[in-house]
């Protein structure tokens, strides 16, 4: 037996019995025994997205499958599936084929990289704003990575960094920083965005591009600046750079004039983005808008009959069908009202204390995120039994997803950052190294906390908090 089966197998042992554990613990007075039964299919399936004892996606179905056997309807295990956010996730995803397909998306990257000095806070601003740029038509922070480490990858190169120097490790580890975060300023500029719809639907809560971008948008784009500003102190390259910004225009030059399908791509994109933001004016459904522009793809070719099959990642699609699915599970068997017991009094204290308040809930976040790899149950077991005693309290329930997304995506380890674990398989590891990601991974920690407590009196001055 391979030492890879054998560490998956170790893997599914652990899960196994953490699973089972839970089952085996008398009934809580609290939790209704279906929810109990959820809870330890939740743990058994989350170590195993952990230990990568299988394919995410096939663990997703698992749970499910797991949960149909526990006694939990049908309708409600699969809900998630014909969730509007499902759809809206859907859709996009081809946004962001249909831009890699053509060549807008590199071609936005190479414009945005040639304005650029070629100096490191000049390259870091300039991946700061491909990730923006591209979060508005790519909400995959995955495809994003993908067209932006081998950009920044090539460029360590034709700068002749050496491999694992401070400077190589800087670059791009920064860049994939920039390919992740700055999507999280919209309500659909990251996979985080249909979650957290997901959990405002599951509240009756009222949620809009315009309201969460009025909330998010500020401190996302302060923590990319502070991480620009602070990352190349904690990592300080071994020399200055002394080059011309040529590699940027010699690739964009080699992609020659601006072709047609970029131009309609760039049209669907554009559209959408004014779809979304005049919601409060339509009153549309926000997956309506991405149907529409699915079919203007196909109908030009952009997307081909087997690129159906192939453009999007399936394995990512049934992994958060389950995660929406298990949203509303935790909703409906009140689930949360276990930790609700223990962090609802710490909560009536700290809302009163709005920047302890954000604060803990930031941490909190960090330290579920070596539980969680994905972040998705993170937010909404933290959310959910927080949302109603905050809202109590005066903190709109956007508030209180602020410090969740903020904190996201911690990487002192690689499992916990999927896209981390990207950059170190797309580059054979010699990008950086484990110590060199562990200190930027512990400034980008601290540099949310900075934010968060920034962010409260900016809340205060614009009237949401």
């Amino acid at each position: 037996m391979s030492s890879q089966m054998k560490s998956r197998w170790i893997g599914f042992g652990v899960a196994a019995a953490a699973g089972l554990a839970i089952l085996v613990l008398p009934p809580l007075r609290v939790l209704p025994r279906p929810a109990q039964y959820v809870v330890a299919i939740s743990a058994f399936t989350v170590l195993l997205w952990a230990f990568q004892v299988m394919n995410n996606g096939v663990a997703s179905v698992l749970m499910m499958a797991l949960m149909i056997l526990a006694g939990i309807r049908v309708p409600l295990v699969l809900g998630g599936f014909a969730s509007p956010q499902f759809w809206i996730l859907l859709c996009v995803l081809f946004y962001g084929f249909a831009m890699q397909r053509t060549g807008l998306a590199r071609r936005l990257a190479y414009y945005i990289l040639s304005l650029f000095p070629a100096t490191y806070r000049g390259i870091l601003s300039a991946f700061f704003v491909i990730g923006l740029v591209l979060a508005l038509g790519i909400p995959s922070m995955t495809v994003r990575t993908a067209i932006i480490v081998p950009i920044a990858w090539a460029l360590v190169q034709s700068l002749e960094l050496a491999p694992r120097s401070r400077g190589a490790a800087l670059i791009m580890i920064s860049a994939i920083e920039m390919a992740v975060v700055p999507g999280c300023a919209f309500l659909y500029g990251s996979l985080f965005g249909p979650v957290v719809d997901s959990l405002f639907q599951s509240k009756q809560l009222a949620l809009s591009w315009l309201s969460y971008a009025q909330v998010l948008a500020f401190p996302t784009l302060l923590l990319c600046v502070l991480l620009i500003a602070v990352n190349p102190l904690v990592l300080r390259p071994e020399s200055r750079l002394e080059v011309s910004s040529a590699f940027a225009k010699r690739e964009l030059h080699a992609l020659g004039a601006i072709k047609r399908d970029e131009l309609i791509t760039a049209a669907v994109v554009l559209v959408s983005i004014a779809y979304w933001a005049t919601d409060r004016i339509h009153y549309l459904p926000g997956f309506l808008i991405g149907m529409l522009g699915l079919a203007v793809f196909t109908m030009f070719g952009i997307v081909g009959d087997k690129d159906i099959g192939t453009g999007v990642s399936w394995t990512l699609m049934l992994f958060l069908g389950g995660i929406f699915s298990l949203a509303n599970v935790v909703q409906e068997y009140k689930m949360t009202d276990l930790l609700t017991s223990y962090a609802v009094p710490v909560v009536k204290q700290l809302t009163f204390r709005p920047v302890a308040f954000f604060l803990v809930l930031a941490v909190a976040m960090l330290l579920l995120r070596f539980l969680d790899p994905s972040g998705f149950i993170a937010i909404s077991v933290l959310f959910l039994p927080i949302v109603d005693v905050a809202s109590t309290a005066g903190i709109r329930p956007l508030l209180v997803v602020a410090p969740l997304l903020l904190a996201s995506v911690p990487f002192w380890v690689s499992y916990q950052n999927i896209w981390i674990a990207m950059g170190e398989g797309i580059t054979e590891g010699q990008a950086f190294s484990a110590g060199q990601r562990a200190r930027l991974a512990s400034a980008y920690a601290l540099i949310a906390a900075v934010t968060l407590v920034i962010a409260v009196g900016y809340w205060n001055m614009v009237g949401v908090l």
